[in-house]
């Protein structure tokens, strides 16, 4: 009988709600995980919507050490090489799609959700208001200050990789009715976590993100194990060749991905990769 996740390469892990507890730690279980995997010939890869600067303190706790190592960030709109953190691929918002953005977002300004925007270090905001507590606290999360913007700072500036809408979940919940068919031929928006809905360049995903770095490797989806939790995880999990939902995730991730493991506060990491690429290894 073929052993069907004997053929896994790589695992992609999502940090927030996966690697990462509700408390935003990394239990040390993940760690062993990570680096048995890593022993035995899997590449791991960190692909998040994370910016660098949140991502810092993750990466300086895990095994990482060869030179052949990559980033996913910015849910696939930039990867870096994990070494010497150069650029192997990005994408930014044009000209033209920042300005739908800015004209979509002002209503929802008045409705206390703010637009802010990422390039590989910054966070920028451009809101009318002093930053809302759920922009402080992002901020906080992601090591990242908050540089306001004027709107024409906004426009002139060419290094946005993406934008996001932050706001009470009650405000952002009838936001995909009111997205219009000019802000859906530059962006794929996805609704990240309750009080997020991010704005990615037009086809621009983590599987993206997957398919290229995969392709450079020489690899294939039914290579590669992706583990997620939220939204921004659906197009991964679907696209790997083992997709698998953390406990915790979203009942939309669940209904897609080949299997469940346990929650991100009971080290469900570590749990999928001991069952799918350790257990197997050792057969």
């Amino acid at each position: 009988m073929t052993n069907r996740h004997a053929e896994i390469k790589l695992v992609a892990i999502d940090l927030d709600g996966t690697m990462l507890t509700n408390e935003k730690t990394l239990p040390q279980a993940n760690i062993d995980a990570v680096h048995q995997a890593i022993q035995a010939g899997v590449q791991v890869v960190i692909c998040t919507g994370r910016t660098l600067p949140g991502v810092r303190d993750v990466i300086a706790q895990l095994p990482f050490e060869g030179e052949d190592e990559f980033l996913i960030l910015q849910n696939g709109a930039v990867t870096h090489r994990l070494h010497d953190l150069s650029i192997v691929s990005q994408t930014v918002l044009t000209r033209e799609a920042r300005e739908v953005l800015l004209d979509f977002a002002r209503d929802f300004d008045e409705e206390g959700a703010q637009l802010v925007a990422f390039d590989q270090e910054n966070m920028m905001l451009m809101s009318q208001l002093p930053a809302s507590p759920i922009v402080e606290n992002d901020s906080k999360v992601l090591s990242t200050p908050i540089t306001v913007f004027s709107n024409e700072e906004f426009l002139a500036y060419e290094a946005f990789n993406k934008a996001m809408v932050l706001g009470e979940p009650h405000v952002l919940d009838g936001i995909r009715e009111r997205l219009s068919e000019s802000l859906l031929t530059h962006y794929s928006p996805v609704r990240s976590q309750p009080i997020i809905a991010e704005f990615l360049v037009k086809g621009v995903s983590k599987a993206s993100g997957l398919k290229a770095l995969t392709k450079q490797l020489g690899l294939e989806a039914a290579n590669v194990m992706a583990i997620g939790d939220e939204m921004n995880d659906l197009e991964m999990i679907k696209w790997a060749g083992l997709g698998v939902a953390m406990g915790n995730a979203v009942e939309a991730i669940k209904a897609v991905a080949d299997a469940v493991t346990t929650h991100n506060d009971e080290a469900g990491v570590a749990h999928a990769i001991e069952r799918y690429i350790l257990s197997e290894k050792k057969l």
